[in-house]
């Protein structure tokens, strides 16, 4: 279906959205606007890694919960962050000492001057601090469908970055789960969403 809009997608400029939450409109766009509504989560399970592939529409936040829920480990860290899977392979979102590109195997995506489907595997991206070539010379060149991600299925946490530490230790948690640690960490980014709103 993605495809067939490709013609209607060229003539006008065109929009990508996820989530939103990092997108601010000052006036009407005038051109296409397309969010990828694709769905699915699906593991691929070897002897100590497991592959998990996702739509680009998945909400990232409902992701790290799937793979700490299954025993899937390496995302526990991005807990709470807005967006989508799309966004997360554009954006190199990170958190609390881990970056996406850090988990990241493959990024399925159509090109949109062609049709067609391709791979881009993510020593190609360019990852650095936020950044991507998505963002720069592959804006609007592509439209991600899903992005596969290599997680651990042992627990390595990591937690010298920020407070991780230190709260769980105040809640007596020496050697914390991976939920343990999700839960820490949506609370301190609950915690600095409320202090950012009183500031404003």
């Amino acid at each position: 279906a993605m495809i067939a809009l490709l013609p209607e997608l060229r003539e006008k400029p065109l929009l990508v959205i996820g989530g939103g939450s990092n997108l601010l409109l000052t006036q009407d766009f005038k051109g296409n606007v397309l969010h990828p509504a694709i769905l699915g989560i699906s593991a691929f399970e070897e002897d100590s890694e497991v592959m998990l592939r996702c739509g680009a529409g998945e909400n990232w936040d409902d992701v790290v919960a799937y793979a700490v829920n299954h025993g899937y480990y390496g995302m526990e860290n991005l807990s709470l962050i807005p967006g989508e899977v799309g966004a997360s392979a554009v954006q190199n979102i990170g958190a609390y000492g881990v970056e996406v590109k850090d988990l990241l195997f493959c990024i399925d995506a159509v090109e949109i001057a062609t049709g067609k489907v391709c791979t881009i595997y993510k020593e190609a991206c360019e990852y650095g601090y936020r950044q991507s070539r998505f963002k720069n010379e592959w804006k609007n060149k592509y439209l991600i469908t899903t992005v596969t991600y290599v997680l651990k299925k042992t627990f390595q946490p990591h937690l010298d970055y920020g407070n991780i530490r230190s709260e769980l230790e105040w809640k007596g948690i020496e050697n914390p789960t991976a939920q343990q640690v999700r839960d820490t960490i949506i609370i301190a980014r609950s915690e600095e969403r409320r202090v950012g709103k009183e500031c404003r």
